[in-house]
């Protein structure tokens, strides 16, 4: 009868598992690390976005004429933490129970040098305001702009 040999050497030691585990752990933190960035990234650039989409919101209203009036957009009007959407020559002058109100999902700064809002003419949806908006995000540093030109073209 043939004899089988035992086989000794079979598996891992444990200091082979505790190099996998702690290289898989450094992995792990690595990408955890990144996709955090890249979703505070993404949420600042979705949060410029939502300007420029109410911007282009008020500027449709104007030009179809909607209530035969000015619509414009305040950004961070009085300490709201967001933009609203009003009818009227400006902000203050507006008419508030026709508001659109919509609330930032990330915390963003309105640079000093840029307007806290622009209005659009009616059937001609030419704006108030020609220059940059520039946002800031303040926890990384990073800066949005939208382009608004006297003739209403919004560009983000």
């Amino acid at each position: 009868m043939k004899k089988i040999p035992l086989q000794k050497n079979r598996g891992f030691t444990l200091m082979e598992m505790l190099m996998v585990i702690g290289i898989l752990s450094m992995v792990g933190a690595m990408s955890m690390f990144l996709d955090i960035n890249s979703f505070r990234g993404s949420a600042f650039r979705a949060e410029v976005s939502a300007l420029g989409v109410a911007m282009q919101t008020a500027r449709a209203d104007a030009l179809n004429n909607i209530n035969q009036a000015r619509h414009g957009v305040a950004i961070h009007p009085g300490g709201y933490d967001g933009y609203i959407i009003f009818e009227g020559n400006t902000y203050a002058t507006r008419d508030a129970s026709k508001d659109v109100p919509i609330k930032s999902s990330y915390t963003v700064n309105l640079d000093a040098s840029s307007p806290t809002e622009a209005v659009f003419d009616q059937l001609s949806g030419n704006a108030n305001v020609n220059g940059p908006i520039t946002l800031v995000d303040p926890n990384r540093g990073m800066t949005g702009v939208i382009i608004l030109n006297n003739e209403g073209q919004i560009s983000f």
